[in-house]
């Protein structure tokens, strides 16, 4: 359609993802659609998948940029938005916040949160013996999570539902408080890109003054949850500072100190900024080093996303087992194998639950959380067999349902069944993209899959977990940058068989 392109499909069908799959039934595994006049093309064959987000990585190492993404360097990228060299130095730099090693270290601090998660699910067993939405204490949980392990900030959120970090990062994702107008201009006319991310930056600026001037300012007028997280996130960083300092001046001495001191996220950012800002050199783009923007823009990045995302997989996963009750007693008596009352549970022992893992894995497969941001941006021209001559700035972006519910991909057993023994069998390398593929796949798969696979086996051992309603069998999915359950009303039930 003139002007708008394909974006009255989408409007119709609410859901991006349920169209593209659609038209991927229509039109095959190669095609394209347009956003404005802008074209995207749509590809779920596995094999030039491959080709592109693996192979000639090199020539599709960009993520596309959305509408009001600011990309200008001097307000500092992200690890999700930064491309070529950029993206590289972030990268290498975040890493080894999720090497084994540390993973390690953070477990006794992932297993005390999960403690107080626990006693919150006694209480709404008490108050609400019907049923209740697991999903609101799953957010509280991985947000104190985020806070203590990335960042190493002891909170208490899971008793503080109103805390505003919480409270707009809620929001962040929450689709009345999009800027519509903002991002559809993005789409429709995308040259003037600038103007648009411009005048945004400005009517934010102008609210948030006037919240702050007027009487009732901050009751009657929305703030932008986005800029109120960015423009908080100093917080963090005075108190990595702080913790570095008493750290340096306490333990000089102390050789354990010099290697744990860095154990989080944010220490190792913060060493690489603080090693930036004292070496006036001029620096080769492949040193690790980090800008205060970066720093202040990955924090940012981390605090939003690995929340939102590891709470919707733990929405998921408790649906499945409420509605596969076989399938749940199963995953009980396996972990039960691996468990006895006196076993403690550490690291590497849910590294050696493989059904655990195929477990999740398979929801995830049902269930994908963010299938409109694995997308990928030609940086230099190409010939693909099978798909042709690929020139500078096209984008490209992957049907992730179409993939994952693909018979020969997943069979022989029916995909829409749920089957985690599925993954016992070796697939095609693309058939799986939960986490994204290739280089630029999620930096924290492994923590979020742990925290997900910790939460799962205390529930478990404790619990048995049931449907609110035999009715509830059917999630009602929201879509926006994620796609997520509107909430998960289930009741649990004690365990008696231990």
């Amino acid at each position: 359609m003139f002007l708008l392109g394909n974006l009255p499909d989408f409007v119709r069908t609410k859901r991006i993802s349920i169209c593209i799959q659609n038209w991927t039934n229509q039109f095959g595994h190669i095609y394209g659609y347009f956003e404005g006049h802008t074209p995207i093309l749509v590809v779920s064959n596995p094999d030039i998948l491959h080709e592109i987000f693996i192979k000639y990585f090199s020539k599709f190492h960009s993520r596309r940029q959305f509408p009001l993404e600011d990309r200008r360097t001097t307000k500092g990228v992200h690890l999700f938005s930064a491309t070529g060299d950029q993206w590289r130095r972030q990268r290498a730099i975040i890493n080894p916040t999720f090497s084994t090693l540390k993973m390690k270290r953070m477990f006794p601090i992932i297993d005390d949160c999960i403690t107080t998660f626990l006693i919150k699910l006694e209480e709404c067993m008490k108050t609400s013996s019907e049923g209740f939405d697991i999903y609101k204490l799953y957010k509280r949980l991985t947000m104190d999570l985020i806070w203590r392990c990335c960042f190493g900030i002891k909170t208490d959120m899971q008793n503080d539902p109103n805390n505003p970090y919480l409270k707009r990062s809620q929001e962040v994702f929450a689709r009345e408080n999009c800027a519509y107008l903002a991002t559809l201009l993005g789409i429709l006319i995308p040259e003037l890109q600038p103007i648009w991310l411009t005048s945004h930056c400005w009517i934010n600026y102008i609210r948030a003054r006037l919240r702050r001037l007027l009487p009732m300012g901050e009751k009657l007028i929305e703030d932008d949850p986005n800029e109120w997280l960015k423009d908080n996130v100093g917080y963090f960083i005075k108190k990595a500072q702080i913790h570095q300092n008493n750290n340096n001046n306490n333990n000089n001495n102390d050789y354990n100190t010099n290697i744990t001191k860095s154990a989080d996220l944010i220490h190792i950012m913060l060493d690489a900024t603080e090693k930036s800002s004292i070496d006036n050199k001029q620096h080769d783009h492949t040193e690790r080093i980090l800008s205060l923007n970066e720093l202040k823009q990955n924090i940012y990045l981390f605090m939003v996303a690995g929340y939102e995302t590891t709470s919707t997989a733990l929405a998921y996963v408790t649906h499945i087992l409420a509605t596969h009750l076989d399938e749940q007693k199963k995953l009980q008596n396996y972990i039960d194998s691996f468990l006895n009352v006196d076993s403690i549970l550490d690291y590497d022992i849910i590294n050696k639950m493989e059904y655990l893992d195929w477990f999740i894995r398979e929801t995830l497969r049902m269930y994908p959380i963010t299938p409109i941001i694995i997308n990928r941006e030609c940086s230099e021209q190409i010939d693909l067999p099978g798909l042709g001559r690929i020139l500078p700035g096209t984008k490209i972006t992957l049907d992730m349902y179409s993939l994952h519910y693909n018979n020969d991909l997943w069979g022989p057993v029916d995909t829409k069944k749920f089957y985690p023994e599925r993954f016992a069998t070796k697939r095609h390398p693309m058939a799986w993209v939960a986490f994204g593929v290739g280089p630029r796949n999620c930096v924290g798969m492994r923590f979020a899959l742990a925290e997900i696979k910790i939460v799962i086996i205390r529930l478990l051992q404790n619990y048995t977990v049931l449907p609110a309603s035999m009715d509830d069998n059917n999630l009602d999915l929201v879509e926006l940058v994620t796609i997520s359950p509107k909430q998960v009303s289930i009741r649990l039930e004690q365990r008696t068989d231990k």
